[in-house]
């Protein structure tokens, strides 16, 4: 397993940083589109994501790299949304509206209206599946505020959920 980087580091090689790339893009790409600001294309972001990866250029074998990588895609998603962002063009016409087609609509709106550093941790959490640790180093946090910030936010979506469900 490629690991993390940090102290001890080897360099990263043209084949393990294809490798990491070929295993995370995924889960990468998804995160920038979650989080890409208005005006800015996701695979944009992703790809600056595994361009700042590369530019590293040292890992240390120890956990899984997709918690460094979601660390620097939420780094390059920030970075993006503190720029100034580029004019919108408006529309002169009306573009239909967003119909549900599946149940998990309730649960995405119920996250979407989550903060940012609640919304981040359960994604990472439960979205990636990483570990508290992990979802720590990506979230350059202790697991303590992990736990809070997780339990927080499942509180949170369980009232959403109840009281923004269909009138019966």
């Amino acid at each position: 397993m490629i690991g993390l980087p940090g102290k001890g580091t080897n360099n990263l090689n043209p084949e393990q940083a294809r490798r990491i790339a070929e295993e995370c893009y995924a889960e990468v790409l998804a995160y920038c589109r979650r989080h890409a600001p208005v005006g800015y294309e996701p695979a944009d972001l992703t790809q600056e994501t595994f361009l700042r990866f590369v530019r590293a250029g040292s890992y240390r074998e120890q956990g899984r790299p997709i918690a460094y990588l979601m660390r620097i895609a939420r780094s390059v998603c920030i970075d993006a949304s503190r720029k100034r962002r580029p004019e919108l063009v408006a529309v002169d016409f009306d573009l239909p509206a967003k119909e549900t087609v599946e149940s998990g609509v309730e649960v995405e709106e119920a996250l979407a209206k989550l903060p940012d550093d609640l919304r981040d941790a359960i994604e990472l959490r439960y979205g990636l599946g990483l570990s508290m640790g992990e979802v720590a180093y990506a979230l350059g946090t202790s697991r303590f505020s992990v736990r809070r910030r997780i339990n927080a936010a499942v509180k949170l979506l369980e009232k959403e959920l109840r009281e923004g469900g269909p009138d019966e």
